[in-house]
Parts: C-alpha cells; structure tokens; sequence
C-alpha cells in the first residue's frame, strides 16, 4: 500500500495509521482529513522507519492479523516515540485483549466494526489528554526555572545570606517562620523553600490570614462539615487537609485571632484536626511556613500572640532584607523588571540614580510597580526622571533627614553606580569561571546586556578565566 496523505501542508497535527484493510484505511483518512494530516503505513516495520524520521501527534494502530503479538508491538511503539499515544482497532472477541492493549500503553481501544467517527472522537480525546499532559509537564519545567536558586537576584551581602539559609533549611521538614517588610519577597521565599524540598512534588498551598474574614477562615484553614452553619451546603477540604504531605504557606500569620492560634497550635503539633461543624478527626501531614511583617516578638509581650505557638513556629527563621538594605540589587532588578516586559525599554543613567537613592518602602513590589508603569509612559522606549513618580525625583530635594549620603571614596553617583555594577559582572564571571551564560543566570540579565557592560567597561573576560583579575 502506497501512502496517502490527506490534509494540507499547514496541519499541525499529523496522525499515522498502522495495517488495516486499504478500503477502512480510506474511509478513515476522509473522516480525519479535515482535522488533521494522515500518512498510512502497511505495517509495523515501515511505521517503524516512519517513527525514527518524523513526528506525529497520535497512533491507529489496526490489529488485524496481529493480535497475538500486540503487546510487543505497543512496546515497541513507545519506545520508538514514548509520548505519542496509541490506539488500537481489534476485534471484540476476547475482552482480555482490550485490558492488555491498556495495560501495555494503548490510550484506546476500539472494537471492529467501527465507524469512523469512533476513531475521530478518540484521536480528539488522546490530542486532548496529550496536551494537557505537555501543559502539566511545561508548568513543572517552568516551575524548576521559577524556583532556581541561581535565578535568585542576590549580589548583596544579606541576599546571599538567605540563599545559603534557604539552601540548607529547604532539606529540613521543621516549621519555618519568615519575617520581613511588606514586599520583599516572602512569598516567593516561602515557594522557593517548597519546590526545592523533598515535598517539591505534593501540594504547596498558600493563604493570607489577613484578607479572609475572622468568620470564615476557621472553615478556610480547616474545612467545615455539611450542614456546620447556614449555607454549608456541602463538606468543604480546608487548607491544611488540601496540603497533605505538601507545604502550608500562611502568610500574615499574626492577623490570626488568638482563638485560631490555639487550634493551629494542635494541627502543628499533633498533626491532626478536625473540619468546622464535625468531630471526626483528620491526619495531615503538613509542613507549615508562616510569614509576617510585623514583629512577632512585641505582640508575644502585649499577649496578642500565643507564646506556645510562637516557640513552635519560630523553629527555623530566615529574614527578608528590606530592599533600602540591599541596595547593590537595585541595578540589576531594575534590569530583571524591564527585561520581561513585553516592549524593549531602557533606562537613564540619571533616573537609576534617582532610583538608587530612593528609601522604597514598599520595597520589591514597589520597585517593580514603578518601573512598569514608567516603561509605559516611556518616550523612545527609554525612562528618563520624568516618568518616574515625583517621590523619587525629589528625593535630592528632601529635607536632611531624607537626604541621601555621598558614595564612599567622594566619587559623583553615577561614577559609583558604574563601579558597584562593575564589580558584580566581575564576581559573577570570577563565580563562574567566565562562563557568560551562567553569569547572567547569577546576574539576572541576558546575553545581551552582559556583552554590552562587558564591553562598556572593558572587562577582561579571559583574565578572569586565567586568574589574573
């Protein structure tokens, strides 16, 4: 049998057939030609050449006079192209046939005779399930990326700190409490500390304590039973129990009454609960992350925050630097920010001056609010002082109090800007042995901005990888 292709060139998906009769073959590819591009081979050794030399998105594979030999064909198949799915067309006889065509790897099967819209429906189903297959294991990727700690931007002294600190206590399975303004990063801390733990592949679960209201986040944390109060409808899985054997991020954990604090207290220490409105007990196994801005010390004092659960949560502690204490970060944040805008757009010399000297008190989120709205507003894909809000390009004109110091060694801001981002591209490239690819990973820009400072400031690359800088 000769191949037929049907379908045009520009078909994304493309569907090979495997034996069957030449006049089923036929009337299969017209029922799928409109969809999808189909290549039909004779048998399984010239599908197996197929396989070696293009992709397809999905398999129909006819059994035919096969049947007794369809589990090493299955096998076969996936290990030819392991993520491409496979259903197979049989005769009905033997229902175990069916079971060990499923048990071997087949997506479906479907007995004979058959119309073609059967097969159509199963192919949508398997390009279906295949996709969100992709979707699942591109998040998983991307998430690896997200949560690398290489793509930490840290240059500042108390930022490698909290690298280091997250490194080793990512591998405990003890309470975390992580404290630290508004703003600078306590949620992705918290994600970071998650997805590089041993928990990485159960649930990370987060909720903030203080944008639920007292009466309704009893039942969030802890789920409540059918009929608990008025409008509980149905059984409801809280927080804790949607965690098992994951991590519970409780952000804003000190706007929790002292009433919820006890009953947190035990699902900490016992590792059990029970839902809102019902008595049965509940096991979890939840390690539990809680964060806060406020200073958990004082309100222990004042009586506002139970001293036996603060013993117990404050176990392992990691402080988020506010950004005013990492300053050396700014410059290549700033970078970070606008290299995922979705326009090109740089910034002035001057107006990362004036960012520099900023206080920001709203820290990262601040930073990163700011320069999107600026890149907005930019002229020329370039942000000058005048986009930047007037906080900040008045800061020079503050009073003393306000008034940012002069850079050491009496040297114009600009110029200690210039050496300050000097300095890091070379301990970034001394890091990585002059590797640019990696150095940029350290530094949070891409190739192309690293080669620009690089050349800007004459940075001897090869020495550096020499040992001689």
């Amino acid at each position: 049998m000769t191949e037929k292709v049907s379908g045009s060139a520009d078909k994304i998906d493309k569907i090979i057939t495997i034996g069957g009769k030449e006049d089923e073959i036929r009337n299969l590819a017209d029922a799928l030609a409109a969809v999808y591009q189909i290549s039909a081979a004779p048998n399984v050794l010239d599908a197996a050449k197929r396989l070696t030399k293009e992709t397809f998105s999905a398999i129909v594979l006819d059994l035919a006079d096969h049947e007794s030999d369809m589990v090493n064909i299955l096998q076969t198949l996936n290990q030819l192209s392991p993520d491409t799915p496979v259903i197979v067309i049989g005769n009905p006889h033997d229902t175990r046939l069916v079971v060990n065509a499923i048990k071997a790897g087949a997506f479906d099967f479907v007995t004979r005779p058959y119309p073609p819209e059967k097969i159509k429906l199963s192919v949508h189903q398997a390009l279906e399930n295949r996709s969100l297959k992709n979707e699942i294991d591109y998040l998983r990727r991307e998430q690896d990326v997200v949560y690398d700690y290489n793509r930490i931007i840290a240059v500042s002294p108390p930022m490698q700190n909290v690298i280091k600190a997250i490194k080793r206590l990512s591998q405990t399975d003890s309470t975390i409490l992580v404290t630290g303004e508004t703003g600078t990063g306590k949620s992705f801390l918290s994600g970071n500390i998650h997805f590089n733990s041993p928990r990485r592949n159960k649930p990370f679960v987060g909720v903030n304590c203080a944008n639920i209201p007292e009466t309704l986040l009893e039942s969030e944390l802890f789920g409540h039973a059918k009929g608990a109060f008025t409008g509980a409808d149905k059984t409801r899985t809280g927080r804790f129990e949607q965690a098992g054997g994951g991590t519970l991020f409780l952000d804003e954990f000190c706007e929790l009454s002292l009433g919820l604090q006890a009953k947190i207290l035990r699902a900490i220490e016992q590792k059990s609960f029970e839902r809102l409105g019902s008595n049965k007990t509940i096991q979890a196994d939840t390690r539990i992350i809680a964060a806060t801005n406020r200073d958990i010390e004082a309100l222990v004092r004042m009586g506002k925050f139970r001293e036996d659960l603060y013993y117990r949560i404050n176990v392992l502690r990691i402080h988020m630097p506010p950004l005013r204490e990492r300053k050396e970060d700014i410059p290549l944040l700033v970078d970070y920010f606008l290299q995922n805008l979705s326009k090109q757009v740089d910034i002035s010399s001057v107006a990362l001056q004036m960012i520099m000297a900023y206080g920001w008190p709203g820290n990262i989120r601040e930073l990163k609010n700011v320069i999107e709205s600026a890149s907005v507003i930019a002229e020329n894909g370039f942000i000058e002082p005048a986009q930047l809000p007037a906080k900040i390009t008045g800061v020079f004109n503050n009073s003393d109090n306000n008034r940012v110091s002069l850079p050491a060694a009496n040297l114009p801001l600009d110029e200690r800007l210039k050496e300050i981002e000097k300095s890091m591209i070379i301990e970034a490239l001394r890091k990585t042995g002059g590797v640019q690819v990696r150095a940029t990973e350290l530094l949070g820009i891409n190739q192309r901005s690293l080669w620009h400072r690089i050349k800007k400031y004459g940075i001897d690359v090869k020495g550096i990888k020499n040992n001689d800088i």
